[in-house]
């Protein structure tokens, strides 16, 4: 039986959801340089990342209506990245990359990513994304400070495609990110916004991961709302190139 269209669209914005999940920018303060270089400093500095050789993290994700599911991340160095989810009523749901080929399974088959889709896939498979934000984002603008809960951000905006958008949102007094709205198209052309509210901040061998993520998407006429909890992040484990392959079927 296929799924209902309901279902399908949820199905779309789990791998969106999976795509971006994952941990994500002092000199001057209010320029580019200055937001990021604190940024990059209070989550442990760059020769800290730079001897991360590959990151697994688990985690529990609780989607619409309080079900929960088990949730992992392989991913290796340079920029290969495999997610994992075992989701009632969609079964196994996998999203890929193996440093050329972007890709998703759903019960409905594999899929292969193309045009502007394989470049997100590709920004956010790098290993070291969060201290290479300015390389991997290099229009990035300062776009002024805004009140978020409360609390003074600091914005960052970059336009990676025309029909693109991303906004980093960096706290003012700790540094650290905060949020994160994406506007797309997805491989349907449906206008997609996706806001990411990253918090918990925890030491993991010294770097600092997000340990809780919520996630608010927009997605073809529908407003979904996720939370991710890190239960474990793991350094420099060994993985087989393998296992990031894009499935025959």
């Amino acid at each position: 039986m296929r799924p209902n269209t309901r279902n399908s669209t949820l199905v779309i914005a789990l791998h969106l959801v999976w795509l971006l999940a994952a941990p994500v920018l002092g000199a001057e303060k209010g320029s580019v340089d200055g937001v990021l270089e604190k940024y990059v400093k209070v989550i442990g500095g760059k020769e800290a990342w730079s001897k991360v050789g590959s990151r697994s993290i688990q985690a529990e994700f609780e989607g619409p209506g309080g079900a929960t599911s088990g949730w992992s991340l392989r991913a290796k160095a340079p920029n290969k990245r495999l997610t994992r989810m075992e989701s009632s009523p969609w079964g196994v749901l996998l999203d890929g990359f193996d440093g050329t080929t972007a890709w998703s399974k759903n019960p409905n088959g594999v899929r292969t990513k193309a045009g502007e889709e394989l470049s997100r896939a590709e920004k956010e498979a790098d290993l070291r994304r969060e201290v290479r934000l300015k390389e991997l984002y290099p229009d990035l603008v300062f776009k002024g400070t805004e009140t978020l809960d409360g609390e003074e951000v600091q914005v960052l905006e970059s336009k990676p495609t025309p029909s693109s958008k991303e906004r980093f949102s960096f706290s003012a007094k700790t540094g650290f990110l905060v949020r994160q709205q994406s506007e797309f198209k997805d491989a349907e052309g449906h206008d997609t916004r996706v806001e990411i509210r990253y918090s918990e901040y925890r030491a993991v061998d010294g770097l600092q991961y997000p340990h809780v993520q919520r996630f608010k998407i927009s997605l073809a006429g529908q407003a979904l709302e996720f939370v991710m909890k890190v239960k474990e992040v793991k350094h420099n484990e060994k993985f087989e190139d393998s296992i990031f392959s894009k499935p025959s079927a």
